[in-house]
């Protein structure tokens, strides 16, 4: 098995801090604010901790040696209302292989599957086509844009928003394993 998705683990902080280390700007916006290890050691104890309390699944995208590349991530899971708000990011030299929209894939059907999630959401910035063919390939539907919503470095972005309900069709292609070991 070349690639997989699996629960990150306290011995992934090494490989997270990497990751910070080689951020661009498009990754930038999904790292903590302190990308250095014990930054990295921090988040991965941070997800546990909510993973524990119900409102948060974080999965590690795995590729070649069995070491993280990416994230997805399904936060804020409302029991009561049946949703969740999902993010996902890969580290630049793993992008282009089609590995975060199979993740992506695999994550919301085990929402939708396996934790009986409802709603799906998430949003892209507008002027980021890459996240934008990930949540369309994953099943999204656009439901709207959000004028000005975020703001990096002094500058404000629009931003996509949008969904996928269990009902919706689900979309083909290839999808990750989620192992357990």
């Amino acid at each position: 098995m070349d690639e997989f998705l699996r629960r990150w683990r306290r011995d992934d902080a090494a490989a997270l801090a990497e990751i910070y280390a080689r951020a661009d700007a498009d990754l930038l916006s999904n790292i903590p604010d302190d990308p250095s290890l014990t930054g990295a050691q921090e988040w991965l104890e941070g997800t546990r901790t909510a993973e524990a309390g119900g409102s948060t699944v974080a999965l590690a995208i795995v590729a070649g040696d069995h070491t993280p590349v990416g994230n997805v991530m399904a936060t804020a899971i409302d029991g009561k209302h049946s949703t969740a708000w999902i993010s996902y990011w890969l580290a630049p030299d793993a992008r282009g292989q089609g590995l975060a929209a199979a993740g992506l894939r695999s994550l919301v059907d085990h929402l939708h599957d396996e934790l009986g999630i409802y709603r799906i959401e998430l949003g892209y910035r507008v002027n980021n086509p890459a996240s934008a063919a990930v949540a369309e390939s994953a099943g999204f539907i656009v439901e709207g844009r959000q004028r000005e919503r975020l703001l990096y470095d002094g500058a404000r972005y629009d931003t996509e928003e949008s969904a996928r309900l269990a009902g919706d069709p689900r979309p083909q292609g290839h999808r990750l394993p989620l192992v357990t070991f």
